[in-house]
């Protein structure tokens, strides 16, 4: 079967377009679902804490021997065999705040820090030190927890 000139160009235009939508609607997709992490390679880890769990209260030590014993220094605490995590900051006037560690835009954890902020490995989202949005796709801010100090453990109340 013979076609026209004039018929080839309009399928083979339309067979463009519909590879090029595919292509762009596959780029959306795989853009903020992948398998892998494609947030910013440049962030320093946060050090884990192993907290423990119970009656809607996390403690963690926070001794001599803590990631947070001094002040001005944050770590990544993880309860429930690795389901919850949570940020603490110990602040520079030696109060502590806490805020949740999972990321807004798809529940990933937020396990990094650039010197200022803390980064979610997997799209690169941003949160101040408050836990407020600074840069997204997270459409919304970290909750915030209140905490207490009993002793040498830090108390955080979910």
């Amino acid at each position: 079967m013979k076609i026209s000139r004039r018929e080839f160009f309009i399928r083979s235009a339309e067979t463009i377009a519909v590879l090029s939508t595919t292509g762009l609607v596959s780029t959306i997709i795989s853009s903020c679902g992948g398998n892998g992490p494609t947030g910013p390679s440049n962030v320093s880890s946060l050090n884990t804490i192993q907290g423990t769990a119970s009656n809607n209260k996390i403690s963690i030590s926070i001794g001599s021997s803590s990631p947070i014993a001094n002040k001005n220094t944050r770590a990544l605490v993880s309860y429930n065999n690795g389901s919850g995590a949570i940020i603490v900051e110990h602040k520079p006037d030696d109060s502590f705040i806490a805020i949740s560690g999972i990321c807004t835009h798809q529940g990933c954890v937020v396990s990094g820090f650039d010197g200022t902020d803390f980064v979610c490995p997997c799209h690169g989202s941003k949160f101040d030190l408050n836990g407020s949005v600074v840069q997204g796709p997270a459409p919304s801010n970290l909750r915030q927890y209140i905490t207490s100090v009993e002793g040498s453990s830090l108390i955080i109340t979910l």
